[in-house]
């Protein structure tokens, strides 16, 4: 019973400090996007806080202050197709944050809790919701629909207002019910700070070919970086170590709907 209780406990820390850092990375980016304009590059910034995290990660290692995670290619193989679906999450985020407002991508971030309730029961073994589990996920929906009945982007330009909308939903979706086996004990990792590094040292190269495919080098020699943008991006590289970090933690301590619902919830 008391590891239980101790297990509980450092499940809602993890939660709690992802909560926050997710919230606040949002927010970060969408300030770093009005920032630069019209001169956006969604890929080098989310390089900068890939490297963040993986130098952060793999000078732990180095110094010893955290078990060492080298790499393998048995952990790499399901990592490879992680990160495919990471680096697209990320970049859709970022470029529905650039054309649509943030309630937008939280109403459809809202929605995402039931297909990775029916992925996990699918695919990782684990018993569907709840009758009142189902009820709150129903409630959610519902709204998503009231919301972009109402929304006048949506009236004016219909499905191509949500172009970058619909596929970060897709993506994410089949994202959090994989995101979950790879924090599992199968792949043997020592401790979390294994996927941070993982992640984002093997998600820098796709999304700086992304950057390169779309031109944003142009935009790099355009962009006049002030003194707050820097800070701005300085600190969401911290807050990006921070929810990489705690988000696998709280990943590995619940199950993917519960992580899922709170990433909708910190929102």
């Amino acid at each position: 019973m008391e590891t239980s209780c101790y297990a509980d406990r450092q499940a809602v820390k993890a939660c709690v400090v992802f909560s926050f850092c997710s919230a606040s990375l949002l927010l970060l980016n969408k300030l770093i996007m009005h920032a630069m304009k019209d001169h956006a590059m969604p890929s080098f910034i989310s390089t900068l806080q890939f490297a963040a995290s993986a130098i952060t990660a793999l000078v732990l290692m180095v110094q010893d202050w955290v078990p060492r995670d080298p790499f393998e290619w048995r952990k790499v193989k399901p990592y490879i197709v992680y990160v495919s679906m990471f680096v697209t999450t990320i970049y859709c985020n970022f470029k529905a944050l650039q054309y649509a407002n943030v309630e937008t991508l939280i109403v459809a971030r809202s929605c995402v809790p039931c297909v990775v309730a029916l992925l996990e029961f699918g695919c990782l073994g684990r018993t569907l919701p709840s009758p009142k589990s189902w009820l709150a996920m129903v409630v959610m929906v519902t709204g998503a629909v009231g919301y972009v009945k109402t929304d006048r982007q949506f009236e004016m330009d219909g499905i191509a207002a949500y172009t970058w909308v619909i596929l970060y939903f897709v993506v994410i979706s089949f994202e959090m019910a994989l995101g979950k086996y790879i924090v599992g004990p199968q792949l043997g990792f020592a401790s979390m700070w294994g996927p941070v590094l993982y992640t984002n040292a093997l998600s820098m190269p796709p999304m700086m070919l992304i950057g390169l495919s779309t031109g944003e080098q142009g935009n790099l020699c355009q962009t006049v970086w002030t003194t707050s943008l820097l800070v701005l991006v300085l600190m969401s590289c911290v807050v990006g170590v921070a929810i990489s970090f705690f988000g696998f933690r709280a990943r590995s301590l619940v199950s993917a709907t519960c992580f899922t619902v709170l990433g909708v919830a910190n929102k």
